[in-house]
C-alpha cells in the first residue's frame, strides 16, 4: 500500500512537471522564448552545444577560438537535441527539458527520503517551491544542477543502506559534481568526508545496517573512504582536464568575472572586505537561506551527537539524510564566501548560481519535522512508544498544513500567463532583430565581434567571436587583462562590431560623431530603449576615397539595402538616414523610425499592429538630414535646473521630480549599492480606456525598470529620467524593492496625485 502510494506520489511530481512544461510552451511563441525564459548568457550553451553536434568541439564561433566559459553536464545534456532539430525548434525542446529536469530532481530527493524511512509526504510541495524560483529554468545551468544534486541525495542513501554495494556509485556521483558547478566542490567534499568521520566515529559500534556482530574491519574502512577518493577525483581530473586542454584550471568565464571585479574595485579605490560583504548581505538570497544553512548545521551535529552510539538503522538513516541537507549548507556558505571574497556581488549573484539555496528554502520544513520526530522517538519512546508515534504524526500532519497553506501551485502557472501577456521588449529580442538585418547585409566573409554574444551568435549566419571574455579563451583573457585585446581582433579576422546597448543615448552620443564611425541600430520601446549596433572594422586609412570610416561604411553597405522596412535607422556622420532591408519584424514588436521637421529631428515609436510593422519607404542619403543632436547636459547641470524650478514631488531615499510630463529621480550622494533595486512605476489614468489593451483589467500602468537600464551616474549623483505617457493621469505611485520569496520588499515608496 504505502508503495503503491508512494508511486503516485512520484508520478504526480513527474506529471505536475510536464504539465507546466505544456503549459508554458502552448502559451509561449518565439518570442517569449527567447525574451522571458532564456537570457542572452544562456545562448553561449546553446551555441557551443550545436557546435560541439556539429563536430566542432568546444567552440562558440565555431573554431575561431576555444573555450571552457561553461558547466560541462549541462552542455552534454543538450547537446543531442541539436542532432535531432534545427535551432529554433531545439530551443522549445530544450526548455520542456528543463522544466521536467526540475520535476525529476524534486522526485529524486523525494526518493531519498523514501530509502531514508522519512515520512516523504512533507516533500509534496517541494515542487511549486522550486519553479517559483525562475532562474531555475532560464536556460542555463541551474535545473542540471538541481538534478544532479537530486541523483548525489539517492546515491547517499543507497550507499547508507548497503556500504558495499553502492560505495562506487556513490563515488561516481561525487565525481561528477564539480562538472555540475565548480563550486559543488564543497558540496562533495563535505557529504563525503562527513560519512566518512561518522563511520569512523562509530568504529566501535555495531553497525546498523550489516548486521549487529559486524565492526569497522578492512571492508567497511574502504567503504568510507572511497566515496571521498571519488570526489577528490573529481576535482583533480576537472582541474586537469582543463589545464591541458583550455590552458587555465577553472572556466574561464569565472576568471572573467573575478578580472571585472578587480576593474570595479580599482574604480572605487579597491577591495574593501567590509563593503563587499555588506553589499552581498544586502542579496535577499543570502538573509533566510544563511541561516536555514547554519541551522541545519546544527541539526547534524545534534542528531550524531544523540545516535552517536545507537543501533537504530533509522537514527543512521536520518543522519545519511541531514548529511546531505547539510553538503547543500556547506555548498551555500561556500558560495557566500566565494563571492564576498572574489567577485563583486554585481558579477556573482545571478539567481541560476544558487541551486543549494533554493534546495535548503524548500527542504528547512520537512528537515524541521524530521529532527522533531528524531528526538521525540529517542526521548519519550523508550517510555511510551503509543505517545511518541501518536506525537509524531501530529508532527508531520502540522508541517503538511503548513506546506500546503504556503505552496502555490497555480502559481508558475500565472507567472507563465504575466510573461505571455507582457509586451515590453528585451536585450534579446533587439539582438534578434539586429541579426535579422546583419544577415542579409553584411558581405559574405564578414567576421562579427560582439561583446554581448548570446543571441547574436546564435542566430547570426556568421561567425561571432564573444569580446567581453566570458566564452573566448585564456589567451584572450590574458589580453584584456594587459590591454592587449585590441590586437587580437585582426588576429581573429573581425570586419565588424556588433552589439546590444543598455543605454542607447550614451551609445549615439559616443558613435554620432564624423570620426566615430556608423552605427546601424534597431531601438526597442522607450520603456526599456535598448539598441543594437553595428560598426565596420574597416580602418580609416583604407577607406574609400581616402575619407573616414563612416563614408567607407555607408558606401559599402547601402547597395545590400531593399525598400521594405522594419525600421532599422543608420546614424552616419551624426546624421540619421533610414535604411531598409526585406523581411518584417516581428510580430507585436514596437520599433524605431526617423520623424519630424528638416530642422527638427526626432526619433518617435512606430504603432504595433498585429500584422507586421513593414511598410514601404525610400533610402534617403546620409546628408540628406541635418544632425542628430544628442542632448550633453552634465547631471549636475541638470539637476540645478530642475531644482530651480519646484521641490520634489516625493522625498525619500530617492527625491523625484515632476516636470514636463518626464518623472526624474535624484540620489545624491549615490553609490553602487543605492542602485541595485527594482524601481516600481505603476501610473493610475484618469480613465482606464487610455491604458494599453494588456493593463485594462489590471486599472494602472505598470513601467517597471532597473537603474542599469535608465539611469546614469554622474559627478556623484544618480538621475533616472523616465517620459510619462500622454493620457491624463490621475495617481503616480512609485518606489523601490527587492524579490523575497513569495512577495517583493519594499525599500520606499511614495505617491503623487495629479487628480484635480
Amino acid at each position: 500500500m504505502r508503495n503503491g502510494l508512494f508511486a503516485l506520489f512520484v508520478a504526480g511530481v513527474l506529471a505536475y512537471g510536464a504539465g507546466f512544461a505544456w503549459y508554458m510552451l502552448a502559451r509561449f511563441d518565439f518570442v517569449n522564448l527567447i525574451r522571458d525564459v532564456n537570457g542572452d548568457d544562456s545562448f553561449y550553451y546553446f551555441q557551443i552545444a550545436y557546435n560541439l553536434a556539429s563536430g566542432n568541439l568546444s567552440t562558440f564561433d565555431g573554431g575561431i577560438t576555444r573555450t571552457n566559459g561553461y558547466h560541462p553536464i549541462w552542455l552534454l545534456l543538450i547537446t543531442p537535441f541539436y542532432w535531432v532539430f534545427d535551432k529554433e525548434a531545439a530551443l522549445f525542446g530544450i526548455k520542456a527539458f528543463e522544466v521536467m529536469l526540475i520535476a525529476g530532481g524534486a522526485a529524486l530527493v523525494a526518493v531519498a527520503a523514501r530509502l531514508a524511512r522519512l515520512p516523504w509526504i512533507l516533500l509534496f510541495a517541494l515542487l511549486p517551491l522550486l519553479y517559483r524560483y525562475h532562474g531555475l529554468f532560464h536556460g542555463l545551468e541551474a535545473a542540471s544542477a538541481l538534478f544532479m544534486l537530486g541523483l548525489f541525495f539517492l546515491a547517499v542513501m543507497l550507499y547508507a543502506r548497503d556500504r558495499g554495494r553502492w560505495r562506487w556509485p556513490l563515488a561516481a556521483a561525487a565525481f561528477a559534481l564539480p562538472w555540475v558547478r565548480l563550486e559543488y566542490i564543497a558540496i562533495s567534499l563535505a557529504v563525503t568526508a562527513a560519512l566518512g568521520l561518522i563511520e569512523w566515529s562509530r568504529r566501535e559500534s555495531p553497525s546498523p545496517v550489516e548486521g549487529e556482530g559486524a565492526r569497522l574491519g578492512t571492508l567497511s574502512a574502504l567503504d568510507a573512504v572511497v566515496p571521498l577518493l571519488g570526489a577528490v577525483g573529481g576535482i583533480l581530473v576537472y582541474f586537469a582536464y582543463n589545464g591541458l586542454v583550455f590552458g587555465g584550471v577553472t572556466p574561464v568565464s569565472g576568471a572573467t568575472k573575478q578580472m571585472w571585479s578587480q576593474w570595479l574595485w580599482e574604480e572605487e579605490g579597491g577591495y574593501s572586505f567590509v563593503q563587499n560583504f555588506r553589499d552581498v548581505l544586502q542579496i535577499h538570497v543570502f538573509d533566510y537561506e544563511l541561516l536555514a544553512a547554519l541551522e541545519v548545521c546544527a541539526y547534524v551535529v545534534l542528531v550524531w551527537w544523540s545516535a552517536r552510539r545507537s543501533r537504530s538503522r533509522d537514527d543512521w538513516l536520518l543522519l545519511a539524510f541531514l548529511v546531505c541537507v547539510f553538503g547543500l549548507a556547506v555548498g551555500h556558505l561556500a558560495k557566500f564566501a566565494q563571492t564576498a571574497l572574489t567577485v563583486d556581488p554585481y558579477w556573482g549573484s545571478d539567481s541560476w548560481y544558487f541551486v543549494p539555496a533554493y534546495m535548503l528554502a524548500a527542504l528547512t520544513t520537512p528537515v524541521r519535522c524530521y529532527v522533531a520526530i528524531h528526538f521525540i522517538r529517542r526521548f519519550i519512546g523508550p517510555r511510551s512508544p503509543r505517545a511518541a508515534n501518536i506525537v509524531s504524526v501530529g508532527i508531520v500532519v502540522v508541517g503538511a498544513v503548513f506546506l500546503l497553506t504556503k505552496a502555490d501551485f497555480a502559481g508558475p502557472f500565472r507567472y507563465v500567463d504575466r510573461l505571455s501577456e507582457w509586451t515590453g521588449r528585451e536585450w534579446e529580442v533587439t539582438s534578434h532583430m539586429g541579426v535579422q538585418v546583419t544577415d542579409r547585409v553584411l558581405p559574405e566573409d564578414s567576421v562579427v565581434g560582439s561583446w554581448d554574444a548570446g543571441v547574436i551568435g546564435y542566430f547570426s549566419r556568421f561567425p561571432v567571436v564573444n569580446l567581453d571574455g566570458l566564452v573566448n579563451s585564456y589567451d584572450y583573457l590574458r589580453a584584456r587583462k594587459e590591454g592587449t585585446d585590441t590586437a587580437f581582433y585582426q588576429r581573429y579576422g573581425i570586419t565588424h562590431f556588433a552589439n546590444v546597448a543598455r543605454k542607447g543615448d550614451q551609445v549615439l552620443q559616443r558613435l554620432a560623431r564624423p570620426s566615430g564611425g556608423a552605427i546601424l541600430f534597431e531601438g526597442s520601446p522607450s520603456h526599456y530603449r535598448r539598441q543594437f549596433t553595428l560598426l565596420s572594422a574597416e580602418p580609416p586609412e583604407t577607406s574609400s576615397g581616402g575619407t573616414n570610416r563612416s563614408d567607407w561604411f555607408w558606401e559599402r553597405m547601402e547597395p545590400h539595402f531593399d525598400h521594405r522596412s522594419d525600421g532599422i535607422g543608420v546614424i552616419v556622420d551624426g546624421r540619421m538616414a533610414q535604411a531598409f532591408v526585406r523581411d518584417c519584424a516581428p510580430d507585436k514588436l514596437a520599433v524605431w523610425s526617423w520623424t519630424g521637421a528638416a530642422d527638427e529631428p526626432a526619433v518617435r515609436a512606430w504603432t504595433q499592429t498585429g500584422t507586421g510593422l513593414c511598410v514601404d519607404a525610400v533610402v534617403l542619403p546620409h546628408n540628406a538630414l541635418p544632425p542628430f543632436r544628442v542632448e550633453t547636459m552634465q547631471a549636475g547641470d541638470y539637476l540645478a535646473r530642475l531644482v530651480g524650478e519646484s521641490p520634489p514631488a516625493i522625498r525619500s531615499d530617492w527625491d523625484v521630480y515632476l516636470s514636463e510630463n518626464t518623472l526624474t529621480y535624484v540620489r545624491e550622494p549615490c553609490a553602487r549599492a543605492d542602485v541595485e533595486a527594482w524601481f516600481f512605476l505603476h501610473l493610475h489614468p484618469v480613465d482606464v480606456n487610455d491604458l494599453p489593451d494588456h493593463r485594462k483589467r489590471h486599472g494602472f500602468d505598470n513601467l517597471d525598470f532597473n537603474f542599469y537600464e535608465r539611469g546614469t551616474i554622474s559627478e556623484g549623483k544618480c538621475l533616472v529620467k523616465i517620459p510619462l505617457p500622454e493620457y491624463d493621469i490621475a495617481r503616480v505611485s512609485t518606489g523601490q524593492y527587492v524579490p523575497v520569496p513569495g512577495g517583493y520588499n519594499h525599500l520606499w515608496e511614495g505617491e503623487i496625485r495629479l487628480e484635480q
